[in-house]
């Protein structure tokens, strides 16, 4: 009775959720305690219609003290980018009972400026003297971004220094400016070498800020990378989220701020959040974290709107998001090239056959059902039937692959009407029902970081499906080339082993180098290896001159196609578009290079896959060295940090 009670209230709890979501209303936003000061956003602003019902405590005269009066007076921030710099400074200047300096959380939607905001806040606190703050986000790339916003606002003199650019030590560092890190290097480490001690870009922080105490910003931009701080059942709680919380409890009294359009979607998410005093004091509602996330859990929706209404209501909270009023929509349709029909319609007849090949395997019982595996054969005889887990595992791989094949067909149109948008000064915002990131994950962590394609989402569950089901003969051996290149031993993964897209492993470029290097170091007397048979080389590799498409790597990063001309012992001669002259590739760089899902429309032969692996490299072969001035030592151990993503958040363009 107790058991069917806690489901009819779990039920009813779940219902209540459904309809609050259902029921989401937006209102007209405008600072409630700010006003008459800078000026009008340039586009309409709405606030969650609960949030709109709590009023904001009053801002002093000097909330905005020491902030350029150009950039309030020229709108280089809005009256609406005003007010989150204003109320993140009244917050500052209190404290938790702890001790440590109160937080402050920008919660604004996708367009309303929060790089901008950010660049405020350091703007007004480097004027007030202190002159060292810390960025976090989540590509290295944005530093660029953070740039630009302090630019724009007027404060260009502020030096912003990428954390992944300097040597691990806290002198590399500028005396003054704001360091730009990203999650991962908070957790990036070195090891030790006989030529250099072991470091982590942790205490390099901390060296440079000078410990606890540091007054600067600490400003944790994209701050839901941080959210799983907690794990629950088998999700194991990530290092991000526990070097999010040992960066603010090792410097009290610096300036946080929480910065992130999603930053909570479960109670659970908030963890690193403990500077927002919703727990952890005698002036917190509640002593200890976990006991903040019962009470909200078992509350549902509603109680995670109060805990939004209350920290508007201290100050600590400002969530807005751009209004769709009067937007109109319209659907495009045509969007499928002929090229891509013929995509799709090859694809059916691809799981055309694998079906009838599992019917007819499971027909004469050459397949067992890989998930029920060792178990009985009667009970096993059941779960192959058409609603076993071997067909859920089908139909749902499936419908994976068609879902993500549609939205790379859309691709080209988006790129077409986005183009024809910029040229009629529209600005352009492109929403992805997918990040794509789980699968390229997968990638990275099975073939490595390096790539010069995309990876495949579509090709990657298709493969994944047959890895799956049927048994390969050479599945063992490749495992071993790939565990042997992984560490740099052994031959690299072939282009047939890494099937994701032209993907190539970092240690299988570093290989080639050694490889490249021990064609020089062979004896040029020995005439035999000289008079290799160069056309049955050629063949061996699948390669026929003047046809085989290759593509490269520029030093620039920009990719170069081009045709495998010649062989000019060892090396193969190869032509590209805009390059004059020919190059030269080794033939272990030559087989990552080739291109052999060419277009459809292209009717030259196809080069067949290669066989057989390539040479070994010498053993006295050295590894090439990375810089110091990259986190390369930390980018193979965050492969079993970062959160794991589900199959319905992965996917991405083929």
């Amino acid at each position: 009775a107790a058991q069917k009670k806690k489901k009819e209230i779990e039920a009813e709890l779940d219902q209540e959720d459904d309809d609050a979501t259902d029921e989401v209303q937006f209102t007209d936003y405008a600072p409630q305690k700010l006003r008459g000061v800078g000026l009008r956003h340039p586009d309409p602003v709405v606030e969650n219609a609960s949030l709109s019902a709590v009023e904001p405590p009053a801002l002093p005269a000097d909330a905005l003290a020491d902030l350029d009066p150009a950039a309030v007076a020229q709108g280089k921030l809005s009256a609406l980018q005003l007010e989150s710099v204003a109320y993140a400074n009244v917050r500052f200047g209190t404290r938790l009972a702890t001790g440590e300096r109160r937080g402050f959380f920008i919660g604004d939607g996708a367009g309303m400026g929060k790089g901008r905001q950010l660049a405020g806040i350091i703007a007004q606190h480097w004027a007030r003297g202190i002159k060292r703050h810390i960025w976090v986000s989540v590509s290295n790339d944005l530093r660029f971004d953070a740039e630009r916003d302090l630019r724009d606002i007027g404060s260009a003199s502020i030096q912003v220094v990428g954390l992944n650019k300097v040597d691990y030590d806290a002198k590399s560092l500028p005396r003054e400016g704001v360091v730009f890190t990203t999650y991962a290097s908070l957790i990036a480490s070195r090891k030790a070498s006989a030529k250099r001690k072991a470091a982590s870009r942790f205490n390099q922080l901390m060296t440079w800020c000078g410990g606890a105490a540091y007054q600067g910003c600490l400003l944790f931009d994209e701050s839901h990378k941080a959210k799983n701080l907690f794990g629950s059942g088998t999700q194991k709680a990530t290092k991000t989220g526990q070097a999010v919380l040992n960066l603010q409890s090792s410097l009290p009294d610096a300036r946080v701020v929480y910065c992130s359009a999603t930053g909570a979607s479960e109670p659970k998410h908030l963890g690193y959040m403990d500077r927002l005093g919703l727990w952890g004091g005698a002036d917190c509602p509640f002593s200890e974290f976990d006991e903040f996330r019962r009470a909200v859990e078992s509350r549902g929706v509603g109680m995670m709107e109060l805990v939004a209404m209350h920290l508007k209501q201290r100050g600590a909270l400002v969530s807005r998001a751009l209004s769709f009023k009067s937007c109109t929509f319209e659907l495009v349709d045509g969007v499928m090239s002929r090229h891509m029909e013929r995509v799709y319609d090859r694809s059916v007849e691809v799981w055309d056959v694998l079906r009838r090949c599992i019917l007819e395997m499971m027909a004469v019982g050459d397949l067992q059902d890989p998930f029920e595996a060792g178990k009985d054969p009667e009970k096993l005889s059941r779960m192959t039937k058409r609603g076993g887990a071997l067909w859920r595992y089908f139909w749902g791989s499936h419908q994976r692959f068609f879902k993500d094949l549609c939205v790379a067909s859309k691709v080209p149109k988006v790129v077409d009407i986005a183009k024809e948008s910029l040229k009629q000064n529209k600005c352009v915002v492109i929403g992805l029902q997918s990040t794509g990131e789980a699968r390229t994950r997968d990638a990275i962590e099975e073939h490595g970081e390096i790539f010069d394609d995309f990876v495949s989402a579509p090709r990657a569950t298709i493969e994944r499906l047959i890895t799956k089901v049927f048994a390969c003969p050479d599945d063992e051996a490749r495992k071993a080339r790939r565990k042997a290149a992984r560490f740099g031993g052994g031959d690299t993964a072939t282009n047939d082993d890494a099937p994701l897209g032209r993907t190539v492993r970092g240690v299988g470029r570093r290989a080639a180098a050694v490889r490249k290097k021990t064609y020089a170091d062979t004896d040029s007397d020995d005439d035999d290896d000289k008079s290799v048979d160069e056309e049955k080389e050629a063949k061996r590799l699948g390669i026929v001159y003047g046809k085989t498409a290759v593509r490269w790597k520029r030093p620039t990063g920009a990719m170069a196609s081009g045709v495998i001309t010649r062989r000019q012992y060892p090396f193969f001669m190869c032509k590209f578009e805009g390059t004059a002259g020919e190059l030269k590739f080794s033939d272990a760089q030559i087989g990552n290079m080739i291109v052999y899902d060419v277009d459809d429309s292209d009717d030259s032969p196809r080069p067949s896959p290669r066989p057989s692996p390539r040479p070994k490299s010498k053993p006295g072969a050295k590894k090439r060295k990375s810089g110091d001035s990259d986190d390369e030592d930390f980018e193979e151990d965050d492969e079993e940090e970062e959160e794991a993503f589900s199959d319905e958040e992965s996917a991405a363009a083929a």
